[in-house]
């Protein structure tokens, strides 16, 4: 199933069969409770054709068609290579529109992270990344990585940044030195794609990442991790 919206149906309101003359037919042989002569079975009058006029449509897909994408769960394998196959296809079906990608994530794994924020910097068209909600970790590099000028959170939402973490509970002395470096590499690099979207000082970025930072939409905007807020939209 794809990401985040379920399937809706869309009742015909206009059948195209419909026929003035059954129509006045059907209504001179109703009797005083509604039904037709010789048949008090309400289902068969009201429901047997309800099945042929219903159309299921795919909310996602649709959206898809509008090149809208949605990143509303934990990041993952699962859901980073569902992102880089949609970028791809969209990119290669028309690589001049831009893609809007909407953001409600507590974060989740680095490495599909960082394979969802590369796709963006790779493909043609340019992202427009829209944060509401909780927009949290590794979420909140995605939203920041879209294109300058074209990220904005609602005047709601909360962003937070931080330091990567790891397990290091089940490991052996050398396994755990080994894991202590790249998770400080993993950070450095981080930081620096931070520091390259927001245009703060990589020194300013790492000290924030220390802890838990969570922000406001406003304060994310000061931070450079967003462009505008939504209300502000009318304005250009």
């Amino acid at each position: 199933m794809p990401v985040g919206v379920p399937k809706i149906p869309e009742y015909e309101f206009e059948d195209p069969e419909y026929d003035v003359e059954d129509a006045e037919y059907y209504y001179e042989n109703e009797d005083e409770n509604g039904y037709e002569n010789g048949d008090q079975s309400e289902d068969e009058y009201e429901y047997a054709d309800a099945d042929e006029k219903l159309d299921w449509v795919d909310l996602p897909n649709l959206l898809y068609e509008e090149r809208i994408l949605f990143l509303t769960r934990k990041i993952n394998n699962e859901i980073a290579n569902q992102l880089l196959g949609l970028m791809t296809y969209l990119s290669i079906e028309d690589e001049t529109t831009d893609l809007t990608l909407f953001i409600n994530s507590l974060g989740g794994w680095v490495k599909s992270g960082l394979a969802i924020y590369d796709m963006m910097q790779a493909v043609p068209p340019d992202i427009n990344t829209i944060g509401g909600g909780v927009v949290a970790s590794m979420a909140s590099l995605i939203l920041a990585g879209g294109e300058n000028s074209k990220r904005l959170a609602f005047p709601h939402a909360r962003i937070m940044i931080h330091q990567p973490a790891a397990m290091f509970s089940e490991l052996e002395t050398g396994d755990l030195s080994r894991e202590i470096n790249a998770v400080t590499k993993m950070r450095k690099t981080i930081t620096k794609e931070y520091a390259k979207k927001t245009g703060q000082p990589f020194a300013i970025i790492y000290a924030d990442m220390d802890r838990d930072c969570f922000m406001s939409a406003q304060e994310a905007q000061a931070h450079g991790l967003v462009d505008s807020i939504a209300d502000e939209l009318k304005r250009y």
